[in-house]
């Protein structure tokens, strides 16, 4: 196991610059539909070291009405429509979106609240500040939901 390499533990060095995969920035609840889907925009960036929103430090996000990032951060959105219910970051009542951006806390997980036992099988689904576009891809297939561009 040692020996395995893996995609995501590469350095930008080590990616030509026309290869620099875009990363999670943000993810924003579109509404739920009438069929009881739920529509979301994942929102990556090109920029995750800069990328920013107004208020993303206001602790806790929950206080801040449409918490967004700044659109010159905005590279890619890409909608993703499913089932799952999300509790997204900018919705939490206890942490701060830069918070989420520090890796103290995801920026959307499964609300699992209504579910009868935990998803064994699959696990929690979430996301955390910075995961490539490949790496969410890959966490929305183990589920049998693909984003829409």
């Amino acid at each position: 196991m040692d020996d395995e390499w893996r995609y995501d533990e590469m350095t930008e060095n080590d990616i030509e610059d026309d290869e620099i995969e875009v990363r999670l920035g943000f993810i924003r609840l579109i509404g739920e539909e009438t069929d009881g889907y739920y529509r979301y925009e994942f929102i990556f960036t090109d920029n995750i070291d800069e990328f920013w929103g107004e208020e993303f430090n206001q602790k806790p996000a929950c206080l801040v009405n449409n918490l967004a990032p700044s659109d010159e951060y905005i590279t890619e959105i890409h909608i993703v429509k499913m089932k799952i219910k999300l509790e997204l970051l900018q919705h939490n009542c206890c942490f701060s979106y830069s918070d989420g951006m520090d890796g103290i806390i995801s920026i959307a997980w499964e609300d699992i609240s209504d579910y009868d036992e935990y998803p064994d099988e699959r696990g929690r689904l979430f996301f955390m500040f910075g995961e490539t576009l490949n790496k969410v891809e890959n966490k929305l297939a183990m589920c049998d939901i693909l984003m829409l561009n």
